[in-house]
């Protein structure tokens, strides 16, 4: 399974000692156990079927993408007991809309809020209680991968400098080449003009005839 293979301090026995007591794991989509490990991070459906499925790795991603989110263990005993359980108070909150609230504080300015909504959009998919309404490991590795390049595009943003912004600006905005029509001063200065070449005129004419 996946889970095996992930190196992170709290999921160091989860799987823990397992007594097989159905077919291989080649030929079989789950494996019926005795799991003896930490339930921070345990499929909800396990208690009920005791098999662990594909789709158990799936959840106790989430879990673990949590923690990195919050900062903090899956398990706290600690702490009051609507919160003890991270993966049933981080949907909570999500729910509620105030996951803002529990992000770890070193990088709750830092996050860019449409790669936070797809982060956590992400979470909640991991986290629902069928196994059969969770995505497969593929596309938790995709919506990850869009999350990042949100960030990375929010990032680069904010690194322009206002200069080059305020200049790109002006440029993609260009005014239209308006034909500036003439003022009253300058139409009667011109009037004046051919009044006074008409009268000049007149006297040339005048003296030479």
């Amino acid at each position: 399974m996946v889970l095996s293979k992930i190196r992170h301090r709290h999921l160091v026995s989860l799987i823990g000692y397992c007594d097989e007591k159905s077919g291989p794991l080649g030929t079989e989509s789950y494996v019926t156990t005795g799991v003896k490990g930490t339930f921070g991070y345990l499929d909800p459906e396990y208690f009920r079927s005791q098999q662990l499925t594909e789709k158990s790795d799936v959840y106790s991603f989430g879990v673990v993408l949590l923690e990195v989110l919050c900062a903090r263990a899956a398990i706290d005993p600690s702490l009051p007991r609507d919160q003890i359980n991270l993966a049933e108070w981080g949907l909570l909150c999500k729910n509620k809309g105030t996951l803002q609230e529990i992000i770890d504080p070193s990088i709750k300015d830092q996050i860019d809020q449409n790669s936070l909504r797809k982060f956590s959009e992400t979470i909640e998919k991991c986290l629902q209680e069928d196994g059969s309404d969770r995505p497969t490991m593929g596309d938790v590795l995709w919506d990850l991968e869009y999350a990042v390049q949100l960030q990375r595009g929010a990032n680069a943003i904010q690194r322009e400098p206002y200069e080059d912004s305020s200049s790109s600006v002006s440029t993609s905005l260009q005014l239209p080449n308006v034909r500036r029509l003439p003022s009253l001063s300058t139409l009667s200065e011109a009037d004046d003009t051919i009044v006074r070449h008409d009268e000049s005129d007149s006297a040339v004419d005048y003296v030479f005839s």
